[in-house]
């Protein structure tokens, strides 16, 4: 009895209570006015279990716990408490129907990455079966072989009802029609180039799947900052995967030549590209199971690899400068700058899902390490740009010039409002909210782009 006392007394409700709102507030699921109707309901039941004899942490303990409608963010809120009683007391036991559900959620994994597979052979009923003779085929449709089993997985991961999904169901099959109905002619850039823009098209309308369960909407930033955690972390998987299924091919290979036996057409036209496309459902999976060993790697991620990048832009500029180079005589040099830009954005988003913004509510060195990487970043951009509208100037435009025209201009836009909200951060004029926002927002102007290559440059560009 006497511990007990102790522990109570050396317990603060109301340091407890302000961590819990931080939390909830964190996950920008529950509005100002429902949160302090919650901390009313907390404090009532407080109150209540104390006059039962109960100590003051216990009842908060309970208070909180009896919060059913939040279960999901007091498990939440369980993971990142440093007290192994929250992990214990809000986590509920496992259930038979728990089980049940996680046996289930693994075969419909499986069966996607299955019908990822066989998605990926669908142009063969079409008479493509060579694949060598046919890429174009495969490549254009590549990315709704990729994302469209991800898709069908967080559709019934979120337990979507099908009238709301509707039209974005809809909006994806009109664009597998358009990028297969559309002719393609000698030398293929529209088709090349649709191919390439398709995967933010799918992102985007795996965000709004993504997002749709939230209380907070699709659209709003915090959600789709969790949703590019989503991607990055997804990544990471994808990689790993792929990796360990580069190792097995190549196991199976050699076991097959150690008995004279030549696989090399199975292995190219069904175990790769099946493997291939199988392997993004299952990475979702694992984001969803493994959240937390990734959340605590991504931050150590984005700190290893945000200056490494930093350098690698410097090492840029210093190559065009050092001595001076024509970058726009060489479009292979302007096709890696955007390689390299498009990446380094990556790295910033990637950084941004990773930072605690609680935890970390004033600019670090690894905010200003971010500036670093974004003014480089801008120079970088404007050489390539630079490049781009002399090419212009020279030879005309066409359809891979007025598409890396467009995004080098989107890009310099958005790298440099981010420089400006970084920099405003730094100097406490600003929040990382506010960089957020702005971020989350812009990436509708990406997906409107992508929209403009995919449907209309073919037809501006005669389909060639």
């Amino acid at each position: 009895m006497s511990r007990q006392k102790e522990m109570s007394s050396s317990f603060d409700l109301e340091c407890q209570i302000r961590k819990w709102k931080s939390h909830l507030q964190s996950q920008e699921s529950i509005g100002p006015e429902d949160l302090e109707e919650l901390e009313s309901h907390v404090r009532d039941s407080v109150e209540e279990l104390m006059n039962k004899g109960l100590s003051i942490e216990e009842s908060f303990l309970i208070a909180v716990r009896r919060l059913g409608e939040v279960e999901i963010i007091n498990e939440e809120f369980a993971k990142v408490s440093t007290e192994d009683v929250w992990r214990q007391l809000f986590i509920p036991a496992a259930t038979v129907s728990d089980a049940k559900r996680n046996k289930l959620e693994l075969i419909i994994v499986l069966a996607l990455a299955v019908f990822g597979g066989l998605l990926s052979r669908i142009p063969m009923l079409f008479g493509y079966v060579d694949l060598d003779a046919h890429a174009l085929v495969y490549v254009r449709n590549a990315a709704l072989f990729a994302f469209f089993p991800v898709i069908l997985y967080v559709f019934w991961k979120r337990s979507l009802t099908l009238i709301k999904s509707l039209v974005a169901f809809a909006v994806c099959l009109v664009f597998a029609i358009v990028i297969n109905a559309y002719p393609s002619y000698e030398p293929h850039h529209t088709q090349i180039l649709g191919a390439i823009h398709m995967p933010i098209i799918m992102l985007y309308l795996l965000m709004y799947f993504f997002g749709s369960s939230y209380p907070s909407g699709w659209r709003h930033p915090n959600t789709r900052l969790n949703f590019v955690r989503f991607i990055g972390e997804g990544f990471i998987f994808t990689v790993l995967i792929g990796l360990g299924g580069m190792v097995l091919i190549g196991l199976t290979v050699g076991t097959f030549e150690l008995m004279e036996i030549d696989i090399a057409m199975f292995v190219q036209n069904w175990m790769a590209p099946c493997g291939l496309f199988g392997i993004f459902p299952i990475a979702a999976y694992l984001v969803e199971q493994k959240k937390n060993l990734i959340e605590s790697i991504a931050p150590v991620l984005s700190r290893i690899f945000t200056p490494l990048f930093f350098f690698v832009l410097l090492a840029l500029i210093g190559g065009f400068f050092i001595p001076f180079t024509a970058v726009w005589e060489n479009r292979s040099t302007l096709i890696w700058f955007d390689i390299i830009l498009v990446l380094a954005l990556a790295l910033t988003l990637y950084s941004m899902g990773a930072k605690d913004s609680q935890k970390e509510s004033r600019a670090t060195v690894w905010d200003m390490m971010t500036l670093a990487l974004l003014l480089a970043a801008i120079v970088v951009d404007a050489i390539a740009l630079t490049g781009i509208v002399i090419r212009l100037s020279r030879f005309g435009f066409t359809a891979n010039k007025s598409a890396a025209l467009g995004e080098n201009i989107i890009l310099l836009a958005n790298l440099i409002l981010l420089a400006i909200g970084y920099i405003r951060y730094g100097r406490k004029k600003g929040t990382f909210g506010h960089i957020v926002a702005m971020q989350m927002y812009f990436l509708e102007i990406y997906a409107l782009w992508a929209t403009i290559v995919v449907v209309l440059f073919p037809i501006i560009f005669s389909f060639a």
